[in-house]
């Protein structure tokens, strides 16, 4: 684990997943990772529960390593919920803080509230337990749960607080964190600081400009079918099922007939 990148959901994570990649810290965990990686998110599931709950041992440095053991960085939801404790875990990773003008940032934002509160993300839920079920037991962590990182149980609650968790959260992070381990950094910078801070050379290529609402989309989109996939094969084996079991009546009812 090199980096630590705990700047809050649409501040550019996803550019800066590909910044800190180009420069070899590699791969980096995004906010999407456990949507591709579902066994990870019975482990964020017992990381909230141990945190937020109190239920059960607070991860120490064996449990993170067994979820993000692999990983050279980390940026976005759910990992900056364990900003504290990732920065304990990782002595040796520096922190990079990206921040952004929180009423842009809150405009943005917006868009991810008014998505996950659609009514079609509930009936998913139900019908898709082995993709949409564990992704959505995870991230209600955050977006609804009164004891979770928003402090929200529903939508109205997550657009209250939003902004007041945004300012917590970054002056959290700069009070926990030493100096020397610490960049705030904005993405218009491009790599001198960056790469200064974290001792890398200068890429050949352009500091990468993602637009974080598109790339988003479109991996989440890649989710979204195959769970509407899974949605269909689990209506046919039940339609299935329940024409079996007619037919089995039917036939032991005629036998006995």
């Amino acid at each position: 684990m090199q980096v630590l990148a705990l700047g809050m959901g649409r501040t550019g994570t996803v550019s800066m997943q590909a910044a800190l990649e180009t420069l070899g810290c590699a791969p980096c965990y995004h906010g999407y990772t456990p949507l591709y990686n579902i066994s990870h998110c019975s482990l964020w599931t017992r990381a909230f529960e141990a945190k937020y709950h109190s239920n059960g041992h607070p991860f120490t440095r064996p449990d993170w390593d067994n979820l993000l053991g692999t990983y050279g960085a980390v940026t976005d939801t759910p990992a900056i919920c364990f900003a504290s404790e990732l920065i304990t875990a990782y002595p040796e990773a520096k922190i990079v803080l990206v921040e952004r003008d929180i009423e842009s940032w809150y405009r943005s934002f917006e868009g991810i509230i008014n998505s996950y509160y659609m009514r079609i993300n509930d009936i998913m839920e139900v019908l898709d337990p082995q993709l949409t079920g564990p992704t959505a037991r995870l991230f209600a962590y955050v977006f609804r749960d009164r004891k979770g990182f928003f402090r929200a149980g529903s939508k109205q609650e997550l657009q209250q607080n939003a902004k007041v968790v945004y300012r917590e959260h970054y002056a959290h992070v700069r009070a926990i964190t030493p100096k020397e381990r610490l960049l705030n950094f904005q993405l218009k910078e491009g790599w001198g600081p960056l790469c200064e801070f974290l001792g890398k050379d200068v890429p050949g290529v352009p500091f990468p400009r993602l637009h974080e609402g598109d790339a988003l989309r479109e991996r989440v989109r890649g989710f979204q079918v195959r769970g509407m996939l899974n949605v269909v094969r689990n209506l046919m084996v039940g339609i299935l099922s329940i024409v079996v079991g007619w037919v089995a009546v039917v036939w032991a009812f005629r036998r006995g007939g």
